[in-house]
């Protein structure tokens, strides 16, 4: 029982963070047809600002960790988007109307 509420804990704080709300809301808007355009000026403005807040955040948990510790969870990382893409690559891309760089895309966006 301590792993779920601890679980929903997480999931309500991550509910709260403005990446997640980005992503929430995009797809909110793309699901209800919207025809929202954002500048590109603004677009590169988030996207700058969320892969330094990704960064730093990365780059300081390593800077606080253990590097031989992380050494099989960054091969099994590595292993895993390699399978991924490569699964993504020779199942989607047989569906109807997906091209193989869109299969591959996709397969890439799922480890993210």
């Amino acid at each position: 029982m301590d792993f779920l509420s601890l679980f929903v804990k997480d999931f309500i704080i991550q509910l709260q963070s403005p990446t997640l709300a980005f992503l929430i809301g995009g797809m909110i808007l793309a699901a209800l047809g919207s025809e929202l355009v954002i500048p590109e000026s603004i677009c590169t403005i988030i996207v700058f600002m969320l892969l330094t807040k990704i960064g730093l955040t990365g780059g300081i948990a390593i800077r606080n960790s253990n590097l031989l510790d992380m050494v099989l969870p960054m091969i099994s990382a590595v292993a895993i988007g390699i399978i991924v893409v490569f699964i993504a690559r020779y199942t989607l891309a047989k569906l109807p109307n997906v091209k193989v760089v869109d299969a591959i895309a996709t397969g890439g966006v799922v480890l993210v």
